[in-house]
């Protein structure tokens, strides 16, 4: 993947020191730990700032080599071959990278199209049901509710965020499966579920 396909901020990212990223990586873990027991009306005491902040550092040192074996095990295969990053990158620009062979690209694009059939209606369940337990943890605890309002609100978002952002999904992968010569045709066995 070239540098001109990836946004500015991930090129950003690429080009930062490994120290930097696994510097931000843990202070963005030890803020969120300890601002949500901030946030639920929680004493924070010296010791646990530290030894948050050490596993937050562990969870970045850890995260950083993560992505990196992927990325490394992503460029040994052929240009063009259906990896993660490639699949993202498809499905969220609408286009198929160099090299990219039907027989491979389609019953990839074809499962993860399965796969959000069932999400469209169980996401906004799940995550509805993470917000009316927001809700009930928020009245629960009336004296630092904080926390729990913040988290409902998102849980609502992403809920709501469902219906909207899997049809889109859906229509860039049957257009990339449009792009391929056949239309698509080749494994007719396999077509993309009605919703």
């Amino acid at each position: 993947m070239d540098d001109d396909e990836v946004s500015g901020w991930v090129r950003l990212l690429r080009r930062a020191p490994r120290w930097a990223l696994v510097l931000g990586i843990a202070v963005v873990y030890t803020v969120f730990m300890l601002g949500m027991k901030l946030l639920q009306g929680e004493q924070v005491e010296p010791i646990e700032i530290a030894v948050t902040g050490a596993l937050g550092l562990a969870v970045g040192g850890f995260a950083l080599w993560f992505t990196r074996r992927q990325r490394a095990k992503e460029r040994q295969k052929p240009e063009g071959w259906p990896t993660g990053t490639n699949l993202k990158q498809a499905v969220s620009k609408g286009r198929l990278p160099e090299g990219a062979a039907a027989e491979q690209w389609i019953p990839e694009l074809t499962k993860i199209a399965a796969q959000e059939r069932y999400m469209i209606w169980a996401g906004p369940l799940l995550f509805g049901a993470f917000a009316a337990m927001g809700v009930f943890l928020t009245l629960e605890n009336p004296d630092h509710p904080w926390f729990w309002v913040l988290a409902t609100i998102g849980f609502a978002g992403v809920a709501l965020w469902y219906p909207i952002w899997i049809p889109r999904r859906r229509t860039r992968i049957e257009g990339l499966i449009a792009q391929f010569p056949d239309g698509g045709h080749l494994m007719p066995d396999e077509s993309i579920p009605e919703n």
